[in-house]
């Protein structure tokens, strides 16, 4: 993964899911649960209960964003 797509996904505030090489998958319900740092090679994401994770950015392979709720109105 690249910083730049990491950045953008944080900065879209828009909830997302890490998922990282060894099959973790990592939460990131608001812009305010993830940082990376200047270099852009680690993300720490702050997790429920005052954890942390920090991760490689390098080892993320991908980003999931929920799926919008489908419009049920007629």
């Amino acid at each position: 993964m690249r910083a730049g797509a990491l950045r953008q996904a944080i900065d879209s505030g828009k909830p997302f899911r890490l998922r990282s090489g060894d099959g973790a998958l990592i939460d990131v319900p608001t812009r305010n649960h993830a940082f990376l740092n200047p270099s852009g090679q680690l993300v720490v994401v702050f997790t429920d209960g005052d954890g942390a994770r920090v991760l490689d950015v390098a080892l993320v392979t991908a980003i999931d964003y929920e799926k919008a709720p489908e419009n049920l109105g007629g």
